[in-house]
């Protein structure tokens, strides 16, 4: 069971913000404060929004609903700074750099054992993967936060994965490179690996008695 964030692509957040900067004229990090600071992302990744409302509420955020704004010179500028949801997609997902050791290490594995994808992420961000990278159908499951509803460690979200892979806890391994995530996977009896590198993954997981070739 693989997370997705830094562990099989990274992933930067800023390069979002910095495009969505340019448009409506802010800074960078006046944009990664307002989006990614508060709790609109974990709303999003626990699928409380949905893609279109998410992007509704970043343009409320940046002032930036066009049509929406009243009559005058406020309307127009507004107007003017608008992302269409069609091209707010791409500068919003597109963020995503496939690790090429982990993405490596995961063919060496699917010739042997079934893998599972088990990651925080949301509508935008994995809808847009799906499209753009194929080491998603290396995956014979993929349980997601916002499908689910929770996101890790919520118990909840585990034990999806476990349903779904039809052997005990502890005949998984999961890796993740977020220490609770980790925890939580450990607490309801998965064995765990903290990801720092894929090389480091891979001894882990040696040591744990998986086949790595």
């Amino acid at each position: 069971m693989f997370d997705f964030g830094n562990v099989i692509c990274r992933f930067d957040y800023l390069i979002f913000c910095a495009r969505l900067a340019e448009r409506v004229g802010w800074s960078t990090e006046e944009i990664h404060a307002t989006v990614h600071e508060g709790g609109l992302q974990a709303d999003f990744e626990s699928g409380r929004l949905t893609g279109p409302e998410y992007h509704r509420r970043v343009m409320d955020l940046v002032g930036a609903r066009g049509a929406d704004v009243g009559s005058g010179a406020g309307k127009n500028d507004a107007a003017g700074r608008h992302v269409a949801y069609d091209e707010f997609v791409p500068m919003y997902g597109d963020i995503f750099t496939e690790i090429p050791g982990t993405v490596a290490l995961l063919r060496q594995l699917t010739t042997r054992y079934p893998l599972y994808l088990l990651s925080d992420t949301n509508e935008i961000h994995f809808g847009f993967v799906r499209k753009t990278m194929d080491v998603v159908g290396i995956f014979d499951e993929l349980i997601l936060s916002y499908e689910m509803g929770v996101m890790k460690p919520h118990p909840r979200i585990y034990a999806e994965a476990l349903r779904r892979s039809g052997v005990p806890a502890d005949a998984c391994v999961f890796i993740d490179d977020r220490l609770p995530n980790v925890e939580g996977a450990r607490q309801v009896g998965i064995q765990s690996i903290h990801f720092r590198s894929p090389d480091q993954c891979a001894t882990d997981l040696r040591q744990l008695g998986v086949k790595v070739s």
